[in-house]
Protein backbone atom coordinates (compact mmCIF):
# COMPACT_ATOMS: atom_id res chain seq x y z
CA UNK A 1 0.00 0.00 0.00
CA UNK A 2 1.52 3.24 -0.91
CA UNK A 3 1.30 6.83 0.83
CA UNK A 4 0.24 8.99 -2.24
CA UNK A 5 -0.74 12.44 -1.88
CA UNK A 6 -3.25 13.99 -4.50
CA UNK A 7 -2.69 17.98 -5.28
CA UNK A 8 -6.50 19.30 -6.02
CA UNK A 9 -9.66 17.98 -4.64
CA UNK A 10 -11.67 19.26 -8.13
CA UNK A 11 -13.72 17.31 -10.39
CA UNK A 12 -10.44 15.46 -12.08
CA UNK A 13 -8.82 15.42 -8.59
CA UNK A 14 -11.50 14.13 -6.68
CA UNK A 15 -12.45 11.18 -8.87
CA UNK A 16 -8.15 10.24 -9.13
CA UNK A 17 -8.37 10.41 -5.12
CA UNK A 18 -11.15 8.05 -4.61
CA UNK A 19 -10.48 5.98 -6.78
CA UNK A 20 -6.68 5.51 -5.40
CA UNK A 21 -8.49 5.40 -1.97
CA UNK A 22 -9.86 1.61 -2.66
CA UNK A 23 -6.08 0.46 -2.54
CA UNK A 24 -3.86 2.98 -0.96
CA UNK A 25 -3.62 5.19 1.58
CA UNK A 26 -4.62 8.75 0.08
CA UNK A 27 -4.22 12.50 1.65
CA UNK A 28 -5.66 15.16 -0.75
CA UNK A 29 -4.81 18.63 -0.67
CA UNK A 30 -6.91 21.57 -1.42
CA UNK A 31 -7.48 25.34 -1.05
CA UNK A 32 -11.14 24.59 -1.18
CA UNK A 33 -12.26 23.15 2.54
CA UNK A 34 -15.62 22.58 0.53
CA UNK A 35 -14.03 20.41 -2.41
CA UNK A 36 -12.00 18.26 0.30
CA UNK A 37 -15.42 17.94 2.41
CA UNK A 38 -17.00 16.73 -0.85
CA UNK A 39 -14.21 13.44 -0.94
CA UNK A 40 -15.07 9.86 1.03
CA UNK A 41 -14.59 8.40 4.27
CA UNK A 42 -10.76 7.08 4.68
CA UNK A 43 -9.39 9.64 2.57
CA UNK A 44 -7.26 12.30 4.90
CA UNK A 45 -7.54 15.82 3.95
CA UNK A 46 -5.12 18.84 4.02
CA UNK A 47 -6.80 22.76 3.94
CA UNK A 48 -3.78 24.82 2.13
CA UNK A 49 -2.89 27.01 -0.47
CA UNK A 50 0.58 24.99 -2.30
CA UNK A 51 1.65 27.98 -4.65
CA UNK A 52 4.38 28.53 -2.03
CA UNK A 53 7.29 26.15 -2.85
CA UNK A 54 8.52 25.58 0.81
CA UNK A 55 4.68 24.89 1.35
CA UNK A 56 4.61 22.62 -1.18
CA UNK A 57 7.77 20.91 -0.63
CA UNK A 58 7.14 20.61 2.94
CA UNK A 59 3.81 19.01 2.64
CA UNK A 60 4.72 15.75 -0.10
CA UNK A 61 7.54 14.89 1.65
CA UNK A 62 6.69 11.94 3.29
CA UNK A 63 4.78 10.21 0.59
CA UNK A 64 5.52 7.57 -2.03
CA UNK A 65 3.79 9.59 -5.22
CA UNK A 66 2.33 12.53 -5.83
CA UNK A 67 -0.25 13.07 -8.28
CA UNK A 68 -1.31 16.70 -9.81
Amino acid sequence: MAKIIVLGAGLVGSVMAKDLAEQHAVTSVDISKKNLDSLAEGIETVCVDISKTDTLQELIQDFDLVVG
